[in-house]
């Protein structure tokens, strides 16, 4: 779904299975978010953050150039490679998109 902004936003919660180890959870997201900032040109930002609530236990928040950017991202080896690693940690998996209404991506890719 097209934005009339440009930059396209992705907002990735994510619930952990019982009895998995969060800070192994927590370096696969970590891995993906920096391959992603360092590999793709459309990905400005790319935060992961740890919740303090169960609801969600950590939460992705990433900018693109905008929507083209975000598919380019999905087809990558590393994200297909992360996706399929992540089903043995998430039991849940709740996404989020949107356009940047205030701010900027503030990487130094613009």
């Amino acid at each position: 779904m097209a934005t009339s902004n440009p930059y396209y936003v992705v907002l990735v919660e994510f619930t952990l299975k019982p009895n998995i180890s969060k800070t192994d959870a927590k370096e696969l997201l970590v891995r993906n978010a920096a391959i992603s900032l360092e590999n793709e040109p459309g990905c400005y930002r790319f935060d992961v953050v740890e919740t303090f609530n169960r609801e969600a236990h950590f939460i992705l928040y990433e900018i693109y150039r905008d929507e083209n950017a975000f598919s380019e991202h999905l087809k990558t080896k590393h994200y297909q490679q992360f996706d399929m690693a992540s089903e043995q940690f998430f039991e849940n998996k709740r996404i989020r998109l949107g356009g940047l209404v205030s701010g900027t991506p503030d990487t130094g890719k613009i």
